[in-house]
């Protein structure tokens, strides 16, 4: 069973230059590398060979994409096959030069973290000492902002209590009408890589991710079950050298799939069981959006928009 989703999300590199306060990059424990254009021509290719269902290719996982020097290549064959093309990036290499030529390509989406509406709560945030990042980013956006393009821009903001809390109403009004779309959440834990939200003991049987999660291709062309699974423990396969269907009816795969059908995680050993992807109330997760209704939005994925189904 092929999870059902058009999406295939892959991570071309896993190095970052932020080291931002809501990332777990500290107990980060995969290799720091950069995927080759032929490794991703053989697995992207490998796909489509296997199934006609995957129409959206999204740029992203542990690293920042645009420090992947192959990446605009990348973009190129896959926009050469039809494909829709989403980056998540943190914007410090998006200068306006990158954008028009992402635009020229017809990437579709770029989905930005820009966490502060000021140099101060911006660098502690993202983690950086360079003061003057913050400017120059912030500048960028806003030139970027005032071409007319059909590549969307997308502008997340994560709340961090005590640095850039008290800014997040003035960065809502100082972006809301620049940018395509704006959104405002509240950090993730990661699995158990962060504790910024509170775990329920009212837990969901599934966060529904097992039926129709996008396709998740790691960095060294393995595949794993979920883009919080940062340091790959829900192994799924590898696709240099599994097909997928045997990597979706492999061992790893059907105890994900059984655990999540009857909710019980008891000595399952995975990571699953104390998830906050799985808290029954989900009401504080998102606090602004400028399009989707709150209530609606953390019910959908946030690259394609599809709704994540739960059982």
């Amino acid at each position: 069973m092929i999870p059902i989703n058009n999406e295939i999300r892959f991570e071309t590199t896993t190095k970052c230059n932020y080291n931002c306060v809501i990332c777990p990059r500290g107990t980060f424990t995969r290799n720091k590398e950069t995927m080759s254009f032929e490794l991703f021509k053989l697995l992207f290719d490998k796909v489509r060979f296997e199934t006609k269902q995957y129409d959206t290719i999204t740029f992203s996982g542990f690293g920042e994409p645009l420090l992947d020097e192959g990446l605009f290549e990348k973009i190129k064959y896959a926009k050469s096959k039809g494909f829709k093309v989403l980056i998540l990036t943190n914007g410090s290499k998006l200068t306006v030069d990158t954008f028009k030529k992402l635009q020229y390509m017809n990437v579709d989406s770029i989905r930005i973290s820009f966490y502060g509406i000021s140099s101060s709560s911006y660098c502690r945030v993202h983690g950086i000492s360079n003061i003057i990042m913050f400017e120059k980013v912030k500048q960028n956006l806003i030139d970027i902002s005032e071409i007319k393009s059909h590549t969307q821009i997308i502008l997340t903001y994560n709340i961090v209590d005590a640095i850039n809390s008290s800014e997040t109403q003035q960065w809502i009004d100082f972006w809301k009408e620049r940018v395509d779309l704006v959104e405002v959440w509240k950090p993730h834990n990661w699995v158990n890589g962060k504790s910024y939200r509170q775990v329920q003991k009212d837990k969901l049987k599934t966060c529904g991710r097992p039926w129709n999660t996008p396709l998740q291709i790691q960095v060294d062309g393995t595949v794993n079950m979920c883009c919080f699974d940062y340091n790959g423990k829900l192994l799924l396969g590898d696709l240099k050298t599994d097909s997928l269907n045997d990597i979706f009816n492999s061992d790893a795969f059907q105890l994900i799939l059984k655990c999540h059908e009857n909710g019980n995680f008891e000595d399952s050993g995975l990571i699953c069981e104390n998830c906050d992807q799985r808290n029954s109330a989900k009401s504080d997760v998102m606090v602004y959006n400028s399009i989707f209704d709150v209530r609606d939005r953390v019910g959908k994925f946030s690259t394609t928009y599809t709704d994540l189904q739960t059982k």
